[in-house]
């Protein structure tokens, strides 16, 4: 009887545990069409030279040699324009990024 009721149990929670890891994640919203590369220049919105991208993260972000610095470039301010990658920020800004 035990075994019974433990597994009624266990089958009531598993739908509910597949609803909850089904969801999205929350950089989803923010992925691009393709993703960074390694030693690709990084740009700012005008078009003009930040940078090179040094390393690729998990989270989609970079972390990009900006005047001989090492800086961390958040994914939610990266796009691909014209097949370029983009940040939001400014060159003064990406330095701030430490």
């Amino acid at each position: 009887m035990r075994l019974f009721i433990s597994l009624a149990l266990l089958a009531a929670a598993t739908p509910a545990l597949a609803i909850e890891t089904a969801a999205p994640p929350a950089e989803a919203a923010t992925a691009l069409e393709r993703a960074p590369k390694e030693g690709e220049v990084l740009r700012d919105a005008g078009g003009r030279q930040i940078g090179k991208v040094y390393k690729v993260q998990a989270s989609g972000g970079v972390l990009a040699i900006v005047n001989r610095e090492t800086v961390r470039i958040p994914a939610s301010t990266l796009s691909i324009v014209d097949g370029k990658l983009v940040t939001t920020l400014t060159k003064g800004e990406a330095l701030k990024q430490k």
